[in-house]
């Protein structure tokens, strides 16, 4: 038999409960830290990984945009080049029409 009272004894179960209520309390509160730390380390990769992306998406639209006024000027020195070309061969027919019109055939 035992020499305890009733009392004490739902003392005693009141103090093991406890024990473990706060022994889970303070399991809970390290898994929730451990969780946000957890969560704060993916935020800043996704935020790296987005910005370096932003960074690449930016460069190619650079990239392209270059090159699309490198062929741009390409056109207009091809152009111009033609042009020149023309007005050449048209300035030699003003200029014998001209000699024509001010020195007529005797």
């Amino acid at each position: 038999m035992k020499n305890t009272s009733p009392l004490f004894d739902i003392n005693q179960k009141e103090l093991t409960l406890r024990r473990r209520v706060n022994e889970a309390h303070r399991r809970a509160e390290a898994q929730i830290k451990a969780a946000r730390q957890s969560a704060r380390e993916i935020v800043a990769e996704a935020e790296a990984a987005g910005r370096a992306e932003a960074e690449a998406m930016f460069q190619q639209g650079v990239d392209e945009a270059r090159q699309q006024a490198e062929e741009i000027v390409a056109a207009a020195r091809r152009e111009a080049a033609t042009l020149r070309a023309q007005t050449t061969l048209k300035l030699d027919d003003v200029a014998a029409r001209i000699v024509a019109l001010v020195l007529p055939a005797e």
